[in-house]
């Protein structure tokens, strides 16, 4: 269970991983469903290597091919949008990821200094602005400062909550920094998401960070609009990884209709993240915010 949780702690989303705390936690791939939930979700059974192995020519800069799999849609094209999280920690990174071209929504650690003044910088320069809210992890890896953990009262749970928003001002939605831990236990999320109210606009993406988290269920039963992350760009600190795992972004949301991808601010995944625009034209899916994702699903025209 250890190697599981630390895992996915640590961001592995593979079909290894996977299957590894799937077996952890004695789920079944039916059973695991129930302990997924969430808008944007890929049953474990439904991979997609094939198609990404038509993505392949993505990572060149000239003639990606479009996957013949992509299925026609008659109301829009597939989604994906990307999360940068941990933004704030360094200021001039923070920056650079203002300048991309694509879309990319930036998730600000509460506790970072330059907090306030980067989340006004994003909004002014268009970008969407999330708060990285520190929870509770399986194992001893520090969360941050005024972390939520599982055994906190009502009221501070809402004090935290209150002053991590209260750094990043214009925050349209928020995801769990960590969290394994505090997002597996039900009855810890429920009295996350009851803590507070919450605007009636706000988002939260679950970063999946346990194969069990309960954490969009409870946001959705809050009624908050809930979506889970679907790949971790950058676990492998490794440019060639990196642009494998966007491409398994690219095919999900061409399979599922729309995707979220999760990365952290590392030459790397900039290195990346600076063809998303091109790589993801080149397939055809609509680069957006989180909260620029269709909220229903995608209509498929009969082929």
């Amino acid at each position: 269970m250890l190697v599981a949780a630390l895992a996915y702690n640590l961001g592995a989303k593979t079909a290894q991983t996977d299957a590894l705390a799937l077996e952890a936690a004695g789920l079944g791939e039916a059973e695991a469903a129930a302990f997924w939930p969430g808008v944007i979700r890929v049953d474990a059974t439904q991979r997609i290597d094939a198609d990404i192995a038509t993505l392949s020519g993505i990572a060149s800069p000239t003639d990606a091919d479009v996957p013949t799999s992509r299925p026609v849609l008659t109301e829009r094209r597939p989604q994906l949008a990307v999360i940068i999280d941990d933004v704030g920690l360094d200021v001039e990174v923070a920056r650079q990821l203002m300048a991309l071209e694509a879309p990319v929504t930036l998730s600000i650690l509460p506790y970072a200094e330059a907090a306030p003044t980067l989340a006004a910088e994003a909004l002014a320069s268009g970008r969407e602005v999330f708060l990285h809210l520190p929870m509770e992890p399986v194992g001893v890896e520090d969360p941050g400062p005024y972390a939520l953990t599982e055994f906190q009262s009502a009221e501070e749970m809402a004090s935290r909550i209150r002053w991590a928003f209260s750094r990043v001002p214009g925050a349209s939605g928020f995801n769990n920094h960590m969290g394994s831990r505090l997002t597996s236990d039900q009855r810890a999320m429920d009295a996350v998401f009851a803590a507070t109210q919450w605007p009636e606009s706000m988002i939260f993406v679950d970063s999946l960070t346990h194969p069990r988290s309960q954490a969009a269920h409870s946001a959705q039963s809050a009624g908050l609009r809930a979506l889970t992350r679907d790949v971790f760009l950058d676990h492998e600190r490794d440019e060639a990884a990196v642009s494998d795992q966007l491409n398994r972004a690219l095919a999900l949301a061409i399979q599922n209709g729309q995707a979220i991808a999760i990365g952290h601010p590392r030459p790397e995944t900039l290195s990346v993240l600076a063809d998303l625009s091109r790589r993801a034209e080149a397939v055809g899916v609509e680069l957006v915010t989180v909260s620029g994702l269709d909220a229903s699903d995608p209509v498929e025209a009969d082929s």
